[in-house]
């Protein structure tokens, strides 16, 4: 950017110096339209190969998803116990276009045997346009009870990782089908052909309890203990 913004002080210091003869205007103008053309044919090149290598990355992350060679460490037993328990989570993805944040109320499966999270969303959401742009996620899941304190005995958990988009085929449908088993009354939000299953990795967490007390962990490192 800072190359473009030379290109262009040096355009206008060229005008400011011609100003006044006739032939110079002429030239500056052609000048001008041609700097013009390669300032922005630049912009969009650098936007092209920063796209492509994007691409580039979320392809080879989801082939690793494909084989299987992605690394899972078992979760603690509280992260466990809620994520068998829960069905609702709020799913967080960056915003970029307005420059925040967006979140989304989502029912979730946890398949253990796969160490994944399974989710299903419409594709004309906004949700899974950012999804097709990024995979990192977090999302919150809790299982206190918002209508009598006096049940809230849990923890509140964050879980960070990749959110990866299925791809149509015997892997979807078998997510979809785990999916719609722990989610009966919902076909409307699992089942069709405009709904995409996703699949969450989770690479760390944050334990919330009752009392305040964090506690992380993460793939390779476990758990940490709350600091004292």
């Amino acid at each position: 950017r800072s190359s473009d913004l030379r290109i262009i002080s040096a355009y206008r210091y060229h005008v400011v110096s011609t100003m006044g003869t006739g032939a110079a205007s002429s030239s500056s103008e052609a000048l001008g339209l041609a700097l013009f053309a390669a300032v922005t044919s630049l912009s969009v090149f650098r936007k092209r190969r920063q796209e492509e290598a994007r691409q580039g990355n979320m392809n080879v992350l989801r082939e690793q998803f494909k084989r299987g060679s992605i690394c899972y460490s078992d979760f603690p037993p509280v992260v466990k116990d809620v994520l068998e328990r829960c069905k609702l989570a709020y799913l967080a993805t960056v915003d970029r276009e307005d420059d925040s944040s967006h979140l989304s109320l989502m029912r979730f499966t946890y398949l253990p045997e796969d160490g994944v999270i399974v989710m299903s969303t419409n594709m004309k959401t906004k949700k899974f346009s950012m999804l097709q742009k990024q995979t990192g996620v977090a999302l919150l899941v809790n299982d206190f009870d918002q209508f009598d304190d006096r049940k809230c005995t849990g923890a509140a958990i964050t879980l960070n990782g990749r959110c990866f988009i299925v791809e149509p085929g015997p892997e979807a449908e078998r997510f979809r089908q785990a999916h719609l088993r722990a989610n009966p009354r919902y076909p409307q939000f699992i089942v069709g052909e405009d709904i995409a299953i996703l699949a969450v990795e989770v690479q760390k967490a944050r334990i919330c309890d009752i009392h305040d007390r964090v506690t992380k962990w993460s793939v390779g490192e476990g758990l940490t203990p709350p600091a004292s």
